[in-house]
C-alpha cells in the first residue's frame, strides 16, 4: 500500500507539473509556439493525466476506508 501512495504521490506532481507548464505556454513568444505546435498536445495530456490521477486516488482511498 505504500508503494501504491508513492505512485499516486508522483503522478500528482507529474500532474501539477503538466498544469503549470500549460499555465506557462501563454508566455513564450507566438512565434516559437506555432513552431512547436503543442497546444493541443498539451490538453490532452493534461485531461487524460488528471483523469487518471482522479481514478488512482480513488482507488487508494477505496482500499484504506472499505478494504482495511
Amino acid at each position: 500500500m505504500e508503494r501504491f501512495l508513492f505512485f499516486n504521490i508522483v503522478i500528482s506532481m507529474l500532474n501539477i507539473f503538466i498544469i503549470v507548464y500549460a499555465y506557462s505556454l501563454n508566455f513564450f513568444p507566438k512565434k516559437w509556439r506555432n513552431k512547436v505546435n503543442q497546444d493541443t498536445l498539451v490538453g490532452l495530456v493534461l485531461i487524460f493525466l488528471t483523469m487518471f490521477t482522479c481514478f488512482f486516488w480513488i482507488i487508494y482511498f477505496y482500499f484504506i476506508l472499505l478494504v482495511r
